[in-house]
């Protein structure tokens, strides 16, 4: 191998610009056959040493090249491997990652502790003799929870896995919340199936049309609002405790 030729500096390089032109190419050449004899005579330095060595020596060499070269092989090998690696355990991670926060989202959005929006259907009651009672309400949660709702409201009031209808005079509450006529019954969902669930012969809007004086509408929308419970549960976990030591 031979040593890169350096460059004049940038105060050399002011020294040469006060010469004159015939100097400057004659103190550049005589730079640079220095710089060429002096790689010239490294090499052949080089080479007469090899040239010293035995047959025997010169194979000793060669092998502890060939060695070394198959040493630095074997570790690019390795570091490429332990790359793939660890490429593949952080994607698995993050994969984990993801899968756990789209179950602790699907968990929150069942429990009613978060805000939801999304495409759905919202049923409007008209009701002005107040005909409808905590158990007809209860059916209508019910059928849109089996034809795959995956959040319900009521008077822009959530409904949760443990929310209760109850008789109230003049109306209906919903987890002790006074309801008054008309209801807006909102759920998120695949709007057709929620519509036809309620519209099954026999099912929810048939028997809300059959109280007196009541109305029934069933709108599809494009995306349904509904705020989180006024009162979120509160969960307590059991945490493993450290053994005795």
């Amino acid at each position: 191998m031979t040593a890169p030729i350096a460059l004049p500096t940038s105060r050399a390089r002011r020294v040469l610009g006060r010469l004159g032109g015939p100097a400057v190419v004659i103190l550049l050449t005589a730079v640079m056959g220095f710089l060429l004899v002096g790689q010239l005579r490294g090499t052949e330095r080089f080479r007469r040493r090899l040239e010293a060595e035995s047959e025997g020596d010169l194979t000793r060499i060669l092998a502890s090249l060939n060695t070394e070269a198959d040493s630095l092989r074997d570790e690019v090998s390795a570091l490429k491997l332990q790359l793939v690696r660890l490429e593949t355990s952080s994607a698995r991670d993050q994969a984990s990652v993801d899968a756990a926060d789209d179950e602790l989202r699907a968990l929150q959005v069942l429990a009613g502790s978060v805000a939801v929006s999304g495409p759905g259907i919202v049923l409007s009651v008209e009701d002005p003799r107040g005909a409808v009672g905590y158990d007809t309400l209860i059916d209508i949660v019910q059928e849109l929870r089996d034809a795959g709702a995956e959040a319900i409201g009521v008077n822009d009031h959530r409904v949760g896995a443990a929310s209760a209808f109850a008789n109230r005079k003049g109306g209906v509450s919903l987890d002790g919340t006074p309801l008054a006529p008309p209801y807006r019954i909102a759920a998120i969902g695949p709007a057709t199936t929620l519509e036809g669930g309620l519209k099954i012969p026999g099912g929810a809007v048939d028997v809300l049309e059959s109280l007196p004086g009541v109305h029934v509408e069933v709108d599809r929308s494009a995306k349904v609002d509904l705020p989180p419970l006024d009162h979120p549960p509160a969960f307590r976990a059991a945490r493993p405790i450290s053994s005795p030591s």
